[in-house]
């Protein structure tokens, strides 16, 4: 079983392309073996996506700063869940912004991936990456497909699913009707607070976001000015040596 798990992991390893193929011919290797079991689960792998195809390089080149955002990812839940317990909303603003700051590091790798391998890396691809990450981080079982380099599709989540696993307790049957309306108004009033802290932390990721992609125009903008800047003083430059030519 390990030596399967080893196989799989080099079909996630391979160029994008070469997924299918390697896919196939693994999985009539195995039914040649007799290993029928192994020959379906491995024609049952889905061929991943781009941007899970980069994320999951990234698991493999970028361990420490994947377990990095894993970290983070997990720290934001208990922050959530604490938040939603009537806990203080600055320690959940802390770790959301120690998870965006983990997804924007491993984002600029998954860059420098994809030109690598001769891959679009438009803004499109890589906030789809970016989003991935996130939601990777926050939500079972996809934190294990991340560590292990295994995603085959994108995810996409609201950044609360982590609020979803919490119950509240039901009284039971022997409880007091003080006990039972005091109980229900706790309830109530977590819901309310949960109310409260989804859309404070929508607002401040939707103003986070709309930063980020300002700052983004910008050094687009000014990338395109230093360019400018350049042609002009190669004309200039090219200007002086002729004009020096002709006094010569």
């Amino acid at each position: 079983m390990a030596k399967l798990e080893r196989e799989i992991d080099r079909l996630f390893e391979l160029p994008l392309d070469d997924f299918t193929s390697a896919r196939n011919e693994l999985a009539r290797r195995l039914k040649r073996e007799g290993d029928n079991d192994a020959a379906e689960q491995v024609q049952a792998l889905v061929k991943p996506s781009l941007p899970a195809w980069t994320i999951n390089q990234l698991a493999r080149q970028e361990k420490e700063r994947v377990k990095a955002l894993l970290e983070a990812g997990a720290r934001l839940r208990k922050a959530q869940e604490r938040a939603l317990a009537g806990g203080h909303s600055d320690a959940l603003r802390a770790a959301q912004t120690e998870q965006r700051q983990a997804v924007r590091d491993l984002t600029h790798r998954a860059e420098g991936i994809l030109k690598e391998a001769e891959r679009p890396a438009s803004r499109a691809i890589l906030e789809r990456i970016s989003a991935t990450l996130a939601a990777a981080a926050v939500t079972e079982p996809a934190r294990g497909a991340l560590k292990a380099g295994r995603l085959t599709s994108e995810l996409k989540v609201s950044g609360f699913d982590a609020l979803a696993g919490i119950e509240l307790r039901a009284p039971s049957s022997a409880t007091s009707r003080d006990e039972l309306a005091e109980r229900r108004q706790k309830k109530a009033e977590r819901e309310r607070r949960r109310r409260q802290l989804e859309q404070n932390a929508r607002k401040l990721d939707d103003r986070a976001t709309a930063a980020e992609r300002e700052a983004e125009r910008a050094e687009e903008a000014a990338a395109d000015a230093r360019e400018l800047a350049e042609e002009h003083r190669r004309a200039a430059d090219a200007a002086a040596a002729e004009l020096a030519e002709f006094e010569a």
